[in-house]
């Protein structure tokens, strides 16, 4: 595209400007804007494939691990995969019904929970005064009624994109086709590089890997940790349903920073209202304790290999990854926040050296 100005020559001479756009200028803005419709078109499936390459990074590092033991790769990503898919069938046909079983019964129950804290002491006042429990009570039996209708929403938008576009089933096997040909694929990427460029290149995309899988592994390890501490201590002290106060603190755990307290607030609420005052206080406390004792000691151990995130990142992720995929993108949020994260260090390392260089020669202190 250019541009030109012309005068007449008289003192009332008109100035006229003049736009030249060339063909290949409107060619390019023609297919960005067709590309841009493309991509929101497909986005259901670009999502899918996003979801599955995350997941292909994630179990790269195990399946690597195999082949170092002489393993073939598709062996290997067929024994992980595999080992995957058999752990998530026992929970299913072990685990599930009883699981459903225990919400539903705890949901039936809430109601009868709420009406005999009306009746006692300090929640007696406390209803008396704002009407909280007869509220709550209500929003009770309603959840109660339509329990089986919301069910389907539990995994937020991410599971109704998943399920209507592309099933798990085509997700599951997308990520095994993957799985298997993702050295081909990097070996073909690599190759279109300049020799330093992909050597940059490749390690950086084993640092991510290596970054997502700990992130998933380590943040499910820790999610069970925390499930089976709190449904301990809900049998000791008698609250009601363990089982399900366990998978309720378990799930939300895999939030990072934000899960963990609102699966607090969630379980005290039904142990207060069932149980009383004192077994809803001890198991707050015990709740408190873990936090602290998963924040310094356990998370650090587990997650030692991932990429750490400030406390703001990580709130900030997410709630970004929550507003786009639901509750699968809130866990995905952290590991692909990480990831980020090593890509833009590695981006930005040259011009990080030729500053530090800069402030040395100048004498400026260097950044706080």
């Amino acid at each position: 595209m250019s541009a030109s100005v012309s005068e007449d020559g008289g003192p009332g001479g008109v100035r006229k400007v003049e736009v030249v756009v060339s063909v290949p200028t409107v060619v390019k803005a023609l297919a960005i804007f067709f590309g841009v419709i493309l991509v929101y078109l497909v986005r259901d499936a670009l999502l899918s494939i996003a979801l599955s390459a995350v997941f292909v990074l994630g179990l790269d590092p195990p399946v690597r691990a195999l082949e170092r033991r002489g393993w073939g790769r598709g062996r290997a990503a067929l024994a992980v995969f595999g080992v995957i898919l058999l752990v998530l069938g026992i929970i299913v046909v072990w685990a599930a019904r009883p699981v459903w079983q225990g919400i539903t019964g705890l949901v039936n129950d809430i109601p009868g929970y709420i009406d005999k804290a009306q009746h006692s002491g300090v929640l007696q006042d406390l209803d008396d005064n704002t009407e909280a429990l007869k509220k709550l009570e209500d929003a009770a039996r309603d959840a109660a009624k339509h329990l089986p209708a919301e069910a389907v929403n539990l995994l937020g938008a991410a599971a109704g994109v998943v399920g209507s576009v592309f099933s798990l089933v085509t997700l599951a096997f997308l990520t095994l086709f993957g799985l298997i040909a993702k050295p081909q694929l990097t070996r073909a990427g690599l190759e279109l590089m300049r020799p330093e460029h992909a050597a940059r290149s490749d390690r950086v995309l084993d640092e991510v890997s290596n970054a997502i899988s700990y992130s998933l592994i380590g943040n499910l390890v820790i999610s069970v940790i925390a499930g089976s501490v709190v449904g301990i201590a809900a049998v000791i002290v008698g609250a009601p349903s363990p089982v399900v106060l366990a998978l309720i603190v378990g799930l939300f755990d895999l939030i990072p920073q934000v899960g963990s307290a609102i699966a607090a607030f969630i379980v005290t609420l039904i142990t207060l209202l069932a149980s009383g005052p004192a077994p809803a206080a001890i198991l707050l406390l015990v709740i408190l304790v873990y936090q602290q004792v998963e924040n310094y000691l356990i998370q650090p151990a587990v997650m030692r290999q991932a990429v750490e995130l400030s406390g703001f990142a990580t709130i900030a992720v997410v709630l970004l990854g929550g507003a786009l995929l639901g509750v699968v993108g809130a866990v995905l949020a952290v590991p692909v926040a990480a990831s980020v994260k090593i890509v833009m260090r590695e981006l930005t390392a040259p011009r990080r050296e030729r500053m530090a260089m800069l402030r040395e020669a100048t004498g400026a202190p260097a950044p706080p």
